[in-house]
């Protein structure tokens, strides 16, 4: 069958040999495999029955085989199709031929052939770019061309590029061009003119399409950008302004801001700003315009007797190659005002007073006037702010007034008055003036001392060196001078029969707080005691303080490993039976330590296990349980190390080494597992019989000791010569030279001893004294003060004040607590500065110092009012997300030049309970309930299950703690409400269900409390065992003699030991007692005398003996020595007396002193040399 594309079949026969004859043929491109191109044995004249014995080969002139012959039917036909644009790549010929050769051998005969490939419309017209960009002048004019990138369409003839097309525009239009080789070429004709202000942007389509049926077509976008040109002029929204303005503007006010509009872009819209010639230069000596704002502001005086009326003509040009300008007028019309101001006359004034002035006292005469007549000269007087003054004006002379006092005043809540008085005048606007006089209080005794704190906690490191400062404890007392000066002591206080002073002393006069021993975190944690500070003025006045010492603990305990018990070094010897289930408890090690729970928080861990595939160690509660049954490759004994170790820094740790033995255990048949299982009771008659012995030896113990105590309370009395008690004065004649000295003292036990009140003359002891004690002081008087021949005279000096004075915040830190979700806006606090400056210089503005957290500022989160710095919250704040923010507010004066200062802000977000725990453990596949099997021979104490629960919110609420909300069976089973640990309190028996459920809730710490339950459903399944036949050869035992009542012994024979120790100490006290002395030492707070004479006075006592300042106390302004607890007999104590001027030198002078009260002597060795004096001082308890 022939092909019916087949257009044309030429058969050329010429005069030349038939080898070299052409026969041709035409074909369209793309045909199917298969497609028969012509008959060859018809067109050439073969016989089909002799083709098809003969070799016939086709040789094509090409690298691959398009063609073939069919010996049976003589046709030619298509093996591969055929792409006339592979095969011709070249546009230059319309015709493609693909020449090949037939060769029939037997006899040879070769023909030629020539193939015609024709094109078919098989190729759309594509762009080498599907995106043009081109930039067009706003100024360009119509009929303008741009040349485009023309399209490409591999195809030949009537298939090949067409025409183009453009999408519809106002602007553009394409003309088609063609070329010599006939290929279409396209141009974009400006049609209309562009303004870039209404259209900056045109986006086109070109499309080509070529003469194929169907047609085909490519697309490209045409990107046409408009460039700017300076087209359009500045334009004013007005051609005349008015304004109206009042005389004596301030220079800089603004009149007006003009603004001119410029459609233009770039530079071409940049307006610059000038005054035209039209307007007078005595407008512009007046006004000022700022040429690229357009702001016109004063320069100069604007006065309305001088000119009622300016104009200003104004011309704003753009920056564009060909300036455009536009322009405007402004009148500005002048208003009068009231411009004479009122006068004050201060006639007399007061300038000190006592703060205690009675009220209705007249301060000052005041005069006002005005030049202005009418109601621009009528004055009234006023004061500024409310003050205890009032103005009662006279009623002779309306013009003149008196400033009384209207209320008591308090020279500590203001120690001055500046009172402005501000006269106005009844004009329209109306003028004022002002004068401010200053009113200086004079202070009295009438404020107690004041600590900054009601209550101190103060957090001292264990271990601590004796005397080292643990804090500095200072009150303010608001008054002045000798109203002013304060003594600091210790208000006494016993805690199990150790005196306050023992353990801390303070110094008097600064309140330095020293610690007298070394604190152990483990023995005492915390002491509660109070200090009082007592000023000097007459009648004194007093104020104490609660002090909180709280020891901080250091890990310098190591744990202690308490199970399991090892009776030899760290071995233990543990056994097992070889059959013990998977998750079996093996042992259990527990460790203590005596440091604080954050230190002593124990992690177990293994540090070595012979296999570590079969044991497992609980981290958190020790328990060492097995991975895996034993199998019969497993070694019969097994070795593991455990370390304890605590969370201390650094961490400290002890370990045990247990070793494991794997027994065969006897066990009944299987059919007898069902009945009630072997049980003894480990609590045994020999137990509670080891268990009533020690109680009775231990009773015993106590009788001995409380009847021991008992009749050492009631030795005989002491002597009839009392010893120096606390608060005891050692007194002193007025010619002693311990009044108004210093007395000064190296040892910092000095000052829990003595109180020194030197401008009293004497010296107090603060505490008991021991006996034979002796301390080391010195006096240093004071430099020369006034005396009473200084001469006097009165004046008055009145200073105007100066920006000299930064802004100062009560605090240089403030911690300001926010409650979590809190409501946006919020009032925080109010952080106030305070500013002695006056008037300008006193005004104070708040900001915030900008500071990003995370991308934020904190004026996101937070601002202040700048006038009163109240602070408040922009948002609500979330513990979970965020806990604390630090930034700084500055405040700042209006003064020239401002000053400022700032403080550091901390704002803690204060958590709620606001989220409820979630369990963990154990896992819940579906709902809350939780399904567990557990094997029915489960021990007493075996762990079942163990829950968990989490909790995001703070460490205080997010505390879990687990409760049994539901159990089907108390008395099986117990719940550890801390770690949330379910074990069996007994063995399972034949009456217990196969199925057991328990509801556990954990609940949080919070208020309210919120709270999250789980379900777990239990059940037992029985575990088959094997019978042993030889039920005889490993015995069923246990060691009746047990740990427990090995602790039992142990501990009756220490508490039988203890009381015969005790009872023996007690015969031995007993018949060893002597009598006392006749003469009893001196007793807490009696005060050893001095003689006015004496140099303690006015001085300070330096010993070099710590203990001294427990026993004595230095008042060295009031002239006496108090002893502050009993002095043992014969103690003696070194002390020297430092004048306070001078300090001690090599070249000082002593003399001579005895001070003595009952058996307490304070003896004093003097050595002249040249003009110092230098005392020492022998204190000796008879």
């Amino acid at each position: 069958m022939y092909f019916r594309g087949v257009s044309t079949v030429f058969v050329l026969c010429a005069v030349w040999p038939r080898a070299l004859s052409v026969t041709r043929y035409s074909v369209p491109e793309e045909m199917e495999r298969g497609s028969v191109v012509a008959n060859l044995a018809a067109d050439l004249g073969l016989e089909l029955g002799g083709l098809a014995q003969r070799e016939v080969k086709l040789d094509i002139f090409h690298n691959k085989k398009y063609l073939d012959v069919n010996k049976k039917t003589g046709e030619l036909y298509i093996i591969e199709k055929m792409d006339r644009e592979y095969l011709c790549p070249t546009k230059t010929t319309i015709t493609c031929f693909l020449k090949l050769d037939v060769i029939i051998e037997s006899p040879l005969r070769i023909f030629n052939i020539e193939l015609g490939i024709t094109d078919i419309n098989d190729n759309a017209p594509h762009f080498r770019r599907d995106r043009i960009e081109l930039d067009v002048s706003e100024a360009a004019t119509p009929g303008e061309r741009f040349t485009l990138a023309n399209a490409v369409d591999p195809d030949v003839g009537i298939n090949t590029i067409k025409t183009y097309k453009l999408s519809v525009s106002e602007h553009f239009t394409i003309e088609i061009q063609t070329g010599s080789d006939g290929t279409k070429y396209v141009d974009l004709v400006l049609t209309k003119s562009l303004d870039r202000e209404e259209h900056a942007v045109h986006n086109l389509i070109l499309i080509a399409e070529d003469g194929g049926v169907p047609v085909r077509s490519g697309t490209a976008n045409i990107l046409v950008r408009v460039q700017d040109t300076n087209d359009n002029a500045p334009q004013f929204d007005k051609q005349v302004y008015t304004v109206n303005m009042t005389e004596n503007s301030p220079i800089g006010t603004l009149v007006m801001k003009l603004n001119a509009t410029d459609l233009d872009e770039g530079p071409n819209a940049e307006i610059v700003y000038y005054f035209t010639l039209y307007t007078s230069e005595k407008t512009q000596d007046v006004f000022a315009l700022n040429a690229n704002t357009g702001e016109i502001t004063v320069k100069g005086t604007i006065d309305y007797e001088d000119m009622t009326f300016y104009e200003m003509h104004i011309e704003a040009k753009d920056k564009g190659t060909l300036p455009l300008l536009g322009q405007c007028k402004v009148v500005v019309h002048v208003m009068d005002m009231n411009d004479n101001y009122p006068e004050i006359t201060i006639q007399s004034i007061k300038g000190t007073v006592n703060e205690d002035i009675p009220v209705g006292t007249v301060i000052a005469l005041v005069g006002i006037s005005d030049r202005d007549t009418g109601d621009n000269g009528k004055v009234s007087l006023s004061i500024n702010k409310p003050l205890p003054f009032i103005l009662n004006q006279s009623s002779d002379r309306p013009i003149h007034y008196k400033l009384i006092v209207s209320e008591p005043l308090d020279r500590e809540k203001v120690p001055e008055y500046s009172v402005m008085f501000i006269v106005t005048d009844g004009g329209t606007p109306p003028l004022s003036d002002n004068e401010t006089i200053t009113v200086h209080l004079l202070d009295v005794n009438d404020n107690a001392p004041q600590f900054p704190q009601p209550f101190y906690t103060i957090r001292v490191m264990e271990n601590n060196a004796p005397g080292a400062l643990v804090s500095c404890l200072t009150a303010f007392d608001p008054d002045l001078h000798e109203n002013q000066y304060l003594v600091y002591f210790i208000v006494e206080k016993e805690i199990a029969n150790t005196s306050m002073s023992m353990l801390f002393s303070i110094n008097p006069e600064n309140g330095n707080l020293y610690a007298l021993k070394t604190f152990d975190y483990e023995f005492e944690k915390e002491f509660l005691f109070h200090i009082e500070a007592r000023d000097s003025g007459v009648p004194p006045l007093s104020s104490n303080v609660s002090v909180h010492i709280i020891i901080v603990d250091q890990n310098d305990n190591k744990p202690v490993i308490v199970s399991p018990w090892r009776p030899h070094g760290t071995v233990v010897e543990e056994k097992i039976p070889r059959s013990t289930d998977k998750g079996s408890l093996v042992s259990k090690v527990i460790a203590l330590d005596t440091d604080s729970p954050q230190n002593s928080r124990i992690s177990y861990q293994f540090l070595q296990v012979s296999d570590a595939t079969l044991f497992s160690l609980d981290q958190y509660n020790g328990e060492i349980r097995t991975m895996r049954m034993f199998s019969y490759r497993d070694s019969r004994h097994q070795q593991m190390v455990v370390v304890a170790k605590d969370n201390g820094e650094p961490a400290l740790s002890a370990t045990v080494t247990i070793k494991l033995s794997t027994i065969e255990t006897a066990v009944k048949a299987y059919s007898d597992m069902t009945e009630v299982p072997l049980e003894y009771d480990i609590f045994s008659d020999l137990n509670l019989y080891l268990l009533i012995g020690l109680g009775t030896v231990s009773f015993l113990l106590l009788i001995t000791i409380l009847v021991t105590i008992v009749l050492k309370c009631q030795k005989s009395s002491y002597s009839k010569t009392a010893p120096p008690c606390r608060n005891s004065v050692i007194s002193s004649e007025r010619n002693s030279t311990i009044a108004d000295s210093t007395l000064v003292s190296n040892d910092a036990y000095w000052y829990s001893m003595f109180l020194a009140e030197t401008r009293k003359g004497k010296l107090v002891v603060r505490q008991p004294v021991p006996k034979g004690s002796r301390y080391f002081v010195s006096s240093l008087p004071r430099s020369t003060g006034v005396t009473d021949t200084s001469d006097s005279a009165a004046s008055t000096l009145q200073l105007l004040d100066v920006n000299d004075n930064v802004p100062q915040f009560p605090r240089s830190f403030y911690t300001i607590r926010v409650q979590e979700n809190n409501a946006p806006g919020a009032l925080l606090s109010s952080v106030t500065a305070f500013d002695p400056d006056l008037h300008e210089n006193q005004y104070l503005v708040y900001f915030i110092l900008e500071r990003e957290i995370a991308n934020t500022s904190m004026s996101m989160l937070f601002s202040i009012n700048p006038e009163n710095g109240n602070l408040y919250a922009l948002k609500t704040f979330d513990y979970e997300i965020e806990n604390e923010f630090l930034f700084h507010i500055e405040a700042r004066d209006s003064g020239v030049p401002p000053l400022s200062s700032n403080v550091t802000i901390h704002i803690i977000i204060v958590d709620q309970n606001d989220n409820k725990p979630v369990i963990v453990a154990p896992w819940r596949a579906h709902g809350s309930v939780v399904e567990e099997k557990i094997p029915r021979s489960t021990d007493k104490g075996s762990l079942i299950a163990k829950v968990i629960a989490l909790d995001t919110d703070s460490p205080q609420n997010s505390r879990i703690s687990y409760q049994f909300l539901q159990v089907s069976d108390a008395t099986l089973f117990s719940l550890d409400q801390y770690n949330g640990e379910i074990r069996t309190m007994r063995m399972f028996s034949y009456r217990d269900s196969r199925h057991q459920q328990m509801v556990v809730v954990a609940k949080d710490n919070g208020e309210p409390a919120l709270s999250a339950t789980v379900t777990i459903k239990l059940s037992t399944i029985e575990t088959a065992v094997k019978a042993y036949s030889d039920m005889t050869e490993v015995p069923l035992e246990y060691d009746i003699f047990s740990d427990l009542n090995l602790y039992l012994l142990i501990g009756l024979g220490s508490v039988s030991f203890l009381l015969l120790i005790t009872i023996l100490v007690t015969i031995v006290l007993k018949c060893q007692k002597s009598s006392y002395s006749k003469t009893a030492p001196p007793c807490r707070n009696s005060v050893i005398s001095s003689e006015r004479n004496s140099t303690i006075a006015d001085s300070t006592l330096v010993s070099n003996d710590a203990y001294w300042y427990s026993m004595f106390l230095a008042e060295t302004r009031k002239g006496k020595l108090v002893v502050r607890q009993p002095v043992p007999k014969g103690s003696r104590y070194f002390v020297s007396s430092l004048p306070r001027s001078t300090g001690v030198t090599d070249t000082s002078d002593s003399a001579a002193s005895t001070l003595q009260c009952s058996d307490c002597v304070l003896k004093s060795n003097n050595h002249n040399n040249n003009n110092n004096k230098n005392n020492y001082y022998n204190i000796i308890i008879d």
